[in-house]
């Protein structure tokens, strides 16, 4: 069975860490296999809105979008064709290292500077497959951690 830290917060009064809720559901005779933290690798991963969304001047399979994170606009070169400018979208910053694997690092593509990754739910670990980018609901806020945004912030029970 699994459970989450958060949920069981909900129902009892305990201030204690999800290890020490663990360490507690033992000794009461429960076998906990393992402690999930969800949203792990998100950490430098931030939701954003895409203000504009051009052609790529030297690619035609690309485009050049412009995102804000609450203060910071960025420049972003995608490869998705699944947006537009008002989307809320998840931008994994320089320095980000995805649950795929993959790290992030500002980069030039086709002459054009990309300040991050407009990421799709594959990318984040959220699905085997997927086409395009995580499109989020429009009322998500704008500038937090993604996994602030989404209740991932909790420990899984197993």
């Amino acid at each position: 069975m699994k459970a989450s830290v958060n949920w069981i917060k909900e129902f009892v009064k305990v201030d204690a860490d999800a290890q020490a809720i663990a360490d507690r559901l033992t000794r009461a005779g429960l076998e906990i296999e393992g402690l999930h933290a969800q949203g792990r690798g998100l950490e430098k991963v931030v939701t954003a809105t895409l203000l504009k969304v051009d052609k790529h001047p030297q690619a035609d399979r690309l485009t050049l979008c412009e995102v804000r994170t609450g203060d910071q606009v960025h420049q972003i070169v995608c490869g998705a064709k699944n947006h537009k400018a008002g989307d809320r979208v998840a931008l994994a910053l320089p320095g980000a290292r995805l649950p795929n694997g993959l790290e992030i690092q500002e980069t030039v593509i086709r002459k054009v500077k990309s300040g991050g990754v407009l990421c799709s739910e594959k990318e984040l670990g959220f699905a085997a497959e997927s086409e395009g980018i995580l499109i989020l609901p429009p009322e998500t806020p704008e500038g937090v951690p993604l996994a602030e945004a989404l209740g991932l912030d909790d420990t899984i029970l197993e």
